[in-house]
């Protein structure tokens, strides 16, 4: 579980970062064209191969952007399916809030309405059902 959880935060960091870029990008464009109001003289002409450069590497970002959200969503998908496939509703209620909300165990402990520590016991019951399929997240 732990490199599904490392996995799946690794993918979600990069997808932010990679937005991050973009919109940094865009300011960046939006530079270079002259659009901003503003008192200093505009050049006559702008670089059109800086720009031609920026929306490259936008649009290979929004590659990448896709590409890792697609592995995310499969990671996503295939940890929801396994949870479904549990028998005890409790295991799946702890699970899904755990892996798929990827909420803290102190949050998950209020809403079940449970100490944490009685947390962590379900989740190692839970845990046992769950890797009884043995398909890795890897």
């Amino acid at each position: 579980m732990k490199e599904y959880l490392k996995k799946v935060e690794c993918l979600r960091r990069r997808i932010q970062r990679k937005k991050h870029e973009i919109y940094l990008l865009h300011q960046q464009a939006e530079g270079m064209n002259g659009s901003g109001i503003s008192n200093m003289p505009r050049t006559v002409s702008p670089d059109h191969s800086k720009m031609e450069g920026t929306v490259f590497k936008i649009m290979a970002l929004e590659q990448d952007i896709k590409d890792t959200q697609q592995e995310y969503d499969a990671l996503i998908a295939d940890m929801e399916r396994r949870i479904k496939a549990i028998d005890d509703a409790d295991d799946r209620d702890l699970l899904t809030k755990r892996y798929l909300e990827f909420k803290s165990w102190d949050t998950i402990a209020a809403e079940m309405f449970i100490s944490k520590r009685k947390a962590y016991y379900l989740h190692n019951k839970a845990l046992k059902s769950l890797q009884s399929d043995a398909v890795s997240f890897t």
